[in-house]
């Protein structure tokens, strides 16, 4: 994967700026690293397993798409990433959609149960792993907690140029609110909109992000996941609906309850690709994404089916002071959100899986238990 701007010098005390989605950003970099070179990697920070060689890099404002490369390491290496001072479990990040992992070559990069990662392999191998934030960072400390004082491992911190707010409708979807059904893209601040238990919540915030024809060509996973109208059953969605990969959509089954004790719960979008009428959408049109950020998390209607208002989680809830602050200088809504719990709960990717094959197998709607929603 490439970096739309990426540091190639980590000496201690060193500043420089990088262009990202947000304008030019200032760094300075805190750190008693070397600065090295391996194949497939340019110039990346050399972090040593022990934790005595660590690299912190501090932005003069939010930046949005900030990326980590990891290089080949030693199996038994785990490393740690700190985001405003706070040590992120990458586990619960990943999970959250905070940060997106993927990888390139052999594919040796693991996640540790202790939210660290680590590869499986010879370092040698050219695995390298890439830990994407989706939401807007303004420190990044990386450091060692496992093996020899003589292992290390690079670490390149860059501007991943696709970067966009993971939970995120389309632009034409469909929101209820009191007044009737609004289009994502006209909803701002302050209006209200109509939640699946009925309630009437104020919209904290919206946010557009557009991703280009190039774009969705560099990177596919870019590209919305498409319901069919009526995939989910009872008729819905009653249009088609569009939400990024990691947007998350009620299932209502008794499935859910058999196999995680609650009937209702958000699963991702892409994990709903392979029943009847869901699948990514391949037209590779340009895509205006919207996301909806509430007084906390809520399900929502969108044309007709429920989906969820924007998750901020364990990380996003550090950093989103400096979005909320543009529009509310006091930061007096913050505290609202700042401790936000799911509105429902998500399911174990292993056991999102095993009630999708079950409704496949059965032939029974996702929306099977949820009623007098279309009405």
């Amino acid at each position: 994967m490439d970096f739309t701007d990426v540091i190639d010098d980590y000496a201690n005390g060193l500043t420089g700026t990088l262009t990202a989605l947000n304008g030019t950003v200032g760094y300075s970099i805190i750190s008693n690293v070397n600065t090295a070179s391996r194949t497939g990697t340019d110039r990346g920070a050399q972090v040593t397993a022990d934790g005595l060689r660590t690299v912190q890099v501090n932005f003069d404002q939010a930046v949005e798409g900030m990326t980590i490369n990891v290089n080949r390491s030693n199996s038994g290496e785990i490393y740690f990433f700190e985001i405003n001072g706070v040590q992120v479990n990458l586990n619960t990040a990943i999970a959250s959609g905070d940060v997106v992992f993927t990888q390139t070559g052999p594919a040796t990069h693991v996640v540790t149960p202790a939210g660290g990662v680590t590869s499986t392999a010879n370092p040698e191998n050219g695995s390298q792993g890439f830990f994407r934030f989706t939401i807007p960072v303004t420190s990044i400390k990386i450091l060692g907690t496992g093996g020899g004082s003589g292992n290390f491992d690079l670490f390149e911190i860059g501007i991943d140029p696709d970067f966009f707010t993971i939970v995120c409708f389309t632009a034409d979807t469909k929101i209820q609110t009191p007044h009737g059904q609004v289009k994502v893209s006209d909803l701002k601040a302050g209006d209200m909109v109509t939640t699946q238990d009925g309630s009437a919540r104020t919209v904290v915030m919206t946010h557009k992000r557009r991703v280009t024809r190039m774009a969705l060509a560099r990177e596919t996973r870019l590209s919305p996941v498409r319901i069919a109208a009526g995939a989910l059953g009872d008729g819905l969605p009653t249009e088609d609906l569009l939400v990024s990969r990691q947007h998350r959509i009620l299932i209502s089954s008794r499935v859910a309850k058999r196999i995680c004790g609650a009937a209702d719960v958000l699963v991702p979008a892409i994990q709903l690709v392979g029943l009847p009428g869901t699948d990514v959408d391949r037209s590779m049109q340009p895509v205006d994404y919207y996301h909806i950020l509430l007084d906390r998390h809520h399900v929502v209607i969108a044309n007709g089916a429920p989906a969820e208002s924007l998750f901020v989680g364990p990380v996003s809830s550090e950093v989103l002071v400096d979005e909320v602050a543009e529009i509310d200088p006091e930061q007096a809504c913050y505290s609202a959100f700042s401790n936000m719990t799911p509105a429902r709960p998500f399911p174990t990717s292993k056991q999102t899986k095993q009630i999708i094959a079950a409704h496949i197998k059965h032939q029974r709607p996702l929306l099977e238990d949820l009623y007098s929603l279309a009405s």
